[in-house]
């Protein structure tokens, strides 16, 4: 077994420990979402007004999409939504039973995006990234989608052996950013709604080169104890004008569910 395997098995063992920890101390009719990172902030937010506006409450837990979906599926955290981006992650819950494609879900779209120190210049492609031959900040394509991502767009230009010889690999998106806001990494690459929630760092480049659509979907978890609160905090963002006004704001655009489903 290698290193980094050990490291990831490791990783997710102390996850859910620590997530079935604090939710045992939790109250049982609440739903516990596992969430994005990059979400965090406007899920909150969402959430707030979900309370305010019904009367009901929800609890997440934020981390990298693929290692939160392999301590559900694998691991049998106690998660009663999901709201994950990428394929991949879908994908394990899928396979367990846990997800169908004709469950409805929500959708939300995002962009990949290269950050610096806000004071740093723009660059007008990977390449020129690249060039400059600096650390680059990186989500792990094991744990996070972003890493699945930021691989695609760098391999499509032939770079990704350049980029991640010397890469600081990171568990998600927000992990990323902070070794930039830290002074770690010279750039980081993440999501645009990442970037845009930081005053510390400023957008470089919006990368056009070629990557899988980034999209988010959010539901229930199959036979969940509280998987029907969960599909109603779900159904409640769809439909609030409120809270699609604040995933807007934040940068995300609304997309057919659908899409997702392939």
């Amino acid at each position: 077994m290698s290193e980094i395997r050990l490291f990831r098995i490791i990783l997710l063992v102390i996850c859910i420990a620590s997530v079935v920890a604090c939710n045992g101390s939790g109250k049982g009719d609440v739903p516990l979402i596992f969430a994005a990172a990059s979400l965090s902030d406007v899920v909150g937010e969402a959430a707030d007004l979900y309370e305010a506006e019904t009367g009901n409450s929800v609890e997440f837990s934020f981390g990298g999409s693929i290692m939160l979906a392999n301590q559900i599926a694998e691991l049998g955290a106690p998660a009663d939504g999901f709201f994950f981006v990428g394929d991949n992650p879908v994908l394990i819950l899928r396979k367990a039973g846990m997800y169908s494609d004709n469950n409805s879900a929500i959708g939300l779209g995002n962009k990949l995006v290269a950050i610096a120190p806000s004071d740093h210049r723009s660059v007008t492609s990977l390449e020129e990234l690249v060039a400059e031959a600096p650390r680059v900040a990186l989500g792990d394509p094991g744990l996070a989608p972003v890493g699945i991502f930021t691989q695609k767009a760098f391999e499509s230009v032939d770079l990704w052996d350049d980029v991640s010889k010397d890469a600081i690999f990171a568990l998600d998106a927000r992990a990323a950013m902070a070794a930039v806001q830290s002074g770690n990494a010279d750039y980081g690459i993440v999501y645009k709604t990442d970037a845009i929630s930081s005053d510390a760092v400023s957008i470089v480049y919006e990368i056009q080169e070629s990557y899988p659509r980034i999209e988010y979907v959010g539901w229930k978890i199959a036979n969940a104890s509280q998987s029907d609160a969960a599909a109603d905090f779900f159904t409640f963002i769809a439909s609030s004008q409120k809270t699609r006004n604040l995933f807007g704001t934040a940068g995300f655009n609304f997309v057919s569910p659908a899409a997702n489903n392939q």
